[in-house]
Formats: C-alpha cells, structure tokens, sequence
C-alpha cells in the first residue's frame, strides 16, 4: 500500500516552490505518483500552486526510503534532507484473550475480591485454611502449583501456622510437605497498613489492634461487629428536673382557752385559721403537744412531675458495622 508525502495539500510553501525525489544518497530520481495505486506518475520537479500547495503525492514502499530536495522558483535551495522512510502498513491481528498468560497480568500474592462462591483456575479463597504439597494434606489446596505462594506467605508473614512448627527454611518446610495458613478475610474488608515505607500514620491507635499487634503488622486484625459504650463515651448531658410539688399537709399547733372553770387546752389537728371554739382543724393527723421544740410543718414526700427515680437503658452494645457486601476473596497461586 502507497504512503502520502507529508506535505501534501499543506500551503506552506511558497508559490512556485520545485520539489525533487531521490532513491536515497544519489542523485538518481525516484518515481512519485499522483494516484494512490501507483500508475501515474509526477513528473518532476513538481511544482507548488497559486495557494503554495503541492498535490497529493503517493511514495512507493519499495525501495522504502527517500531523499527531497526543494528549491524555490529561482532555483534556490530551501531544504535537501536524505534517508528518510517511507511509512509502512502492517496488518494487525488482536491476540486471542482466551489463552492470554494470566501470569502476565498477575502475580503471586496478589489479592483480590472475585463475585463467586468458588476460585478460578490458579487462585485459592483467603479462608484461614491451609495449602501445601500434594502429599501435605491441606485443607483448602493440596498441589504442586501451590508451591509459590507457600513460599512467599512463609516469607511475607511470620505469624501464619506453619504445621509442625516452621523449619529454617520456606523451601525446607515445603519438601517437608508441611501446610501454611492462608489469610483468612472471612467477615472482613482491607486496610492498608500504618506505614507501608512511609511514617505510621496512626490513624488507628496500636490499642486497638487485636492480640497486642501494631498497625504496621501483616496480617494483623482490628475492629469489632458491635461497640458497647462507657459512661465517659456519652455525650455531654443534663435531665430535665420536672416540678416540685408540695404533698397536702398541716402544722401542728396547741391552743389554750380559758373558761369560768379555769384554763382549758385543745389538742388539734392543724394550725387554728380559724376562731377559737371550733371542734376540728383539717390537714395534719398528728397529736400536737406543749413541749417546747416540736415539729412545725407537714408530713409525707414531694414528687417530682415529669420525672422518675428509675434508671432506663440496658446498658447493651450497638451494630458497628458499616454498609458492606458479601463476596469472595481469592489471593493468586
């Protein structure tokens, strides 16, 4: 397929302006056409138009390169640049992504969240059960192609089981067809870690990882699915006091008479609001006396309207979980 010359139909050029094609480092003219299947050729120097626009020129792929020479229309040299290719066609063809190599697109290691209940092809789920040789007995993947990531979870972090015990070594434990643990995200999501070669950056304290782990630890845990709340964690608070009511009540009192048969006292059952004579006084019930000292006033509680003596609450914990969704996650073989 023919290529077209750069500066085709630009008007850039000057009116007049000569341009010249050359086979690459001679002097011998090379052919240039003014159709696209090369059988009609220009002749040469082909010249620029009244707008400073050279037609539309087709180059040969064959021999490939070229050298141009302008002039302008007195002959004089504007440019002469050699070596120059001719661009060439290539038919592509997309790769078929059905035997696509997905170890070149993953890694072993890599973890990601996949929308199924069972792992694809050269993956495993992050269950918390293990995976070894084909003669280790693993509970979750027990083949050669495990080996990788049992060497790299044995190396990558220290506090996954190892059965029997770790050995000195990744590759000694895996020939000794022993198991390792795999992380296990059942019921959780991912947190990066504190520092990741950077500062902790400490937005979630080490007292709140689980087991005494710190927040730059591989695999270590944190967070709960409930929150129970201490009393310094309420919010700043008053109650409402409600109305004070006085309970119905009288005061004692002792009132003396005197009759043509000498002084007379009355016991009664209230303060005397009124004359003297009067058989019963209401409120207080009590017997009231001569006594210096006693008890002036009522009996009996105030309430409290609007309010109660008794606690409220349970004092349980509350949901601390936020809005999350269920799927499967797998970590690459």
């Amino acid at each position: 397929m023919a290529a077209i010359w750069p500066g085709s139909r630009v008007p850039n050029f000057g009116i007049g302006d000569q341009l010249s094609f050359y086979d690459t480092a001679t002097s011998t003219p090379q052919v240039v056409y003014a159709d696209g299947a090369l059988s009609v050729a220009h002749d040469q120097p082909i010249l620029a138009d009244a707008r400073g626009m050279f037609p539309v020129i087709y180059l040969s792929p064959a021999p490939g390169s070229y050298r141009q020479k302008l002039t302008d229309a007195n002959g004089v040299l504007i440019f002469d640049d050699d070596d120059i290719d001719v661009p060439q066609s290539a038919d592509y063809e997309p790769p078929d992504p059905g035997v696509t190599d997905p170890t070149l697109l993953v890694t072993t290691g890599m973890r990601i969240g996949f929308y199924g209940t069972a792992a694809p092809t050269g993956w495993v789920r992050c269950n918390g059960r293990s995976l070894g040789s084909p003669s280790s007995g693993a509970t979750e993947r027990a083949n050669a192609d495990c080996q990788a990531l049992f060497l790299h979870l044995w190396t990558a972090d220290a506090t996954l089981t190892v059965s029997g015990g770790r050995g000195a070594s990744a590759a000694g434990d895996w020939a000794a067809n022993k198991t390792i643990a795999l992380p296990d995200y059942r019921d959780r999501i991912a947190i990066g870690l504190g520092g990741m070669g950077n500062a902790d950056i400490n937005l979630i304290p080490d007292a709140t990882v689980d087991g005494g782990e710190t927040n730059t630890t591989l695999g270590a845990t944190v967070g709960s699915a409930t929150q129970t709340l201490t009393t310094a964690q309420l919010p700043t608070h008053q109650h409402n006091a409600g109305t004070l009511l006085m309970p119905n009540h009288g005061h004692p009192s002792s009132i003396s008479a005197r009759s043509d048969s000498g002084p007379v006292q009355t016991t009664t059952g209230g303060m005397g609001l009124i004359g003297i004579g009067t058989s019963q006084y209401p409120a207080f019930t009590g017997a009231a006396g001569n006594a210096a000292g006693q008890q002036i006033g009522g009996s009996g509680t105030a309430a409290i309207t609007g309010a109660t003596a008794d606690s409220t609450g349970g004092g349980g914990s509350h949901p601390n979980v936020q809005p999350s969704l269920f799927e499967l996650v797998i970590i690459k073989l």
